[in-house]
């Protein structure tokens, strides 16, 4: 069953240069305080550590230096626009000719460095108005001995196998029902009548926004975990698959 979650908004903030990331932080925790927006923040100094987590952590708005060491700011803005079409991304920069290339990835605002509060918050405030927190679907799922909520985003597939569904989370950790009456096929339509999860196999029903990669044969997840696609269900992934890209 899913329900409107009740999540707090969540930051990113990614610099490479020390005083520059803590000044955004600061000003980010001050503008937080004096809107009384409670939210989490986590900080990075380097892209492939932003990217890498947060694949999982997904945050509603990231604050990004577009030049940084190896990768760029704007490259993994690309990266994280894949997996996360509805984020507001702010860069923040020294170099004022990169406007142009960070075009294709639909930034709100381009903030030029050192960071000024008459310009970071009124950008913050046009994201925070396009957020909107409320509609971030969770999901109950009964397990031995009661409910567990999962936010849906966490989820990257579930497995019928010997009458138990198991949900597989992107933190590698699985969550299983008791054994059921019903089989998977009953099951899903009973909790799952939208298109946020879609049956690539007989025994296996893929979240469509954890598919990173679709052939004929594999999906490949988010975290690079791949699972099979059988070739009669093909079509109807990739249609989902099309649905939620598009």
């Amino acid at each position: 069953m899913e329900r409107k979650g009740e999540s707090s908004l969540r930051i990113a903030i990614c610099d490479d240069d020390r005083n520059d990331l803590e000044r955004v932080l600061s000003l980010v925790q001050i503008y937080l305080d004096e809107k009384n927006i409670q939210a989490e923040v986590k900080v990075f100094d380097h892209p492939d550590a932003l990217v890498e987590e947060c694949e999982n952590y997904r945050p509603h708005i990231y604050i990004l230096d577009i030049v940084m060491p190896m990768v760029t700011g704007i490259q993994a803005a690309r990266e994280l626009r894949w997996n996360q079409p509805d984020a507001e991304i702010i860069f923040a920069t020294s170099e004022s000719s990169y406007a142009l290339e960070s075009f294709d990835v639909n930034p709100i605002n381009y903030i030029l460095k050192p960071i000024q509060k008459d310009k970071l918050f009124p950008t913050l405030d046009k994201a925070v108005s396009r957020v909107d927190i409320s509609s971030e679907k969770s999901v109950i799922v009964k397990v031995k001995g009661g409910f567990q909520t999962l936010r849906l985003d966490e989820i990257l597939y579930m497995e019928y196998r010997n009458h138990v569904v198991s949900y597989h989370l992107y933190d590698g950790s699985i969550i299983s029902t008791p054994t059921l009456r019903i089989g998977f096929a009953e099951y899903l339509e009973d909790n799952y009548k939208d298109k946020d999860f879609v049956r690539c196999h007989e025994s296996i029903a893929v979240n469509v926004s954890a598919i990173n990669k679709l052939t004929k044969t594999d999906i490949t997840l988010r975290n690079k975990e791949m699972i099979p696609v059988s070739k009669s269900r093909y079509t109807e992934v990739m249609d989902s698959y099309m649905d939620f890209r598009l």
